[in-house]
């Protein structure tokens, strides 16, 4: 059983990755089939099978292609700055390109530490990555905490946290995006564990008393 288990989690580990990246390239050029197909009607009368998946693959090199040019970069600086001069679009597409950039780019993340915060209930608990601090009028921090979404990490939403009701892991950034966005099929929650007993003995300790 131990074999089998060993095999059943590697064979998870090279499965999961594979199919969450065939997923979001099939979604991706969905999207662009169902823009493009009109236009190769529009062209040669009917629609032509899959021409979408060519023609995203070509629209997302020439994108690229542009991108890496001169112009293309002046001409994105200035379409990023009429869309981070739009309120929600600049939440929108902001936040999108951050996590996308940590996430596809390799790009090291903007998250300081990462911290254990209790949600959706009591007793419940989700992985938070701390973006910023303010220091409170009596003392303290309070904690600028993302909780991303998964297993998609292009989601997620915003705590503001007083640091004394978190727990800081003993894990890095990378580790803990690698815990969420596998959905927990990958990587390790030992910290967590580590955390909690650590949280419960001196509970323990402290109704002893």
């Amino acid at each position: 059983m131990a074999f089998l288990r060993g095999l059943l989690i590697r064979g998870l580990l090279v499965t999961v990755p594979i199919l969450v990246t065939f997923a979001l390239l099939r979604w991706v050029f969905r999207v662009l089939d169902s823009v493009l197909q009109p236009v190769f009607r529009l062209l040669f009368g009917n629609a032509v099978p899959g021409a979408g998946l060519v023609g995203g693959l070509v629209v997302i090199l020439m994108v690229g292609l542009v991108a890496n040019t001169w112009l293309g970069h002046k001409i994105l600086a200035l379409l990023e700055s009429v869309l981070f001069r739009t309120p929600l679009l600049r939440t929108i597409y902001g936040g999108t390109k951050q996590v996308v950039e940590v996430v596809l780019g390799g790009r090291q993340a903007p998250f300081r530490r990462v911290v254990l915060v209790e949600w959706p209930r009591r007793g419940a608990y989700a992985l938070g990555f701390v973006t910023g601090e303010e220091a409170l009028p009596r003392g303290g921090l309070l904690l600028k905490v993302f909780v991303i979404s998964s297993p998609n990490p292009t989601t997620g939403f915003l705590m503001l946290v007083p640091e004394d009701q978190t727990r800081r892991l003993e894990i890095s950034v990378d580790e803990a995006l690698t815990l969420v966005v596998s959905g927990g099929l990958a990587g390790s929650a030992q910290a967590v564990v580590q955390a909690l007993a650590g949280h419960q003995g001196r509970e323990e300790r402290s109704g002893a008393r």
